[in-house]
């Protein structure tokens, strides 16, 4: 097991310097959730935003590609199989994210005022948040894509939050909600 956070990804057998802050990688998660680009133009943005040097002159850009995707997920091998409906968009949820964050780290400043912040340490702040707003709203969208039922404490969070908990970028499922039912 590989305890260091990574600076650089090997691509081509060359280790290749990478862009880790926190803020470099949403700005790639944001380019993922938008439905109006192609593939070929997310991997482009991601490539562009992690690698520090021209990702055109890689010997193998879909190693490079592979190699990214391993990195932002947090050093896990990607599956197609581990994709379901969306319960978190990181534009979106940006603010409740990083409160989350800022919650965990338990600092008088912000993980925003920070000069850098790894993006693996990020992750793991972000994974030790407890319960918080974010918390309750993945919760939320969650049950909503099960077709479970809300709680009438969750329907009245819902009810006073809709554009807030709805994504908006949902191209997995788009969905309504009964509030007033059983």
């Amino acid at each position: 097991m590989n305890t260091d956070l990574p600076y650089t990804l090997t691509v081509g057998g060359e280790e290749k310097a990478i862009y880790c802050d926190f803020r470099d990688i949403i700005l790639i998660c944001n380019a993922f959730n938008d439905p109006e680009l192609k593939d070929s133009e997310k991997n482009q943005i991601m490539l562009t935003n992690l690698y520090v040097d021209d990702w055109w002159a890689f010997s193998d850009i879909e190693e490079a590609i592979k190699r990214a995707v391993w990195f932002i997920d947090w050093g896990k091998e990607y599956s197609e199989k581990e994709n379901g409906p969306r319960i978190m968009d990181w534009e979106q949820d940006y603010n409740m994210i990083v409160s989350a964050v800022d919650k965990s780290i338990k600092t008088a400043e912000s993980c925003l005022e920070l000069p850098f912040m790894h993006w693996w340490t990020f992750l793991a702040k972000f994974s030790e948040r407890g319960e918080c707003q974010f918390s309750t709203v993945t919760d939320i969208r969650d049950k909503m894509n099960k077709g479970k039922k809300l709680e009438k404490h969750e329907k009245e969070i819902l009810r006073e939050n809709r554009e807030q908990i709805i994504l908006k970028n949902n191209a997995a499922k788009e969905f309504e909600y009964e509030l007033w039912g059983d």
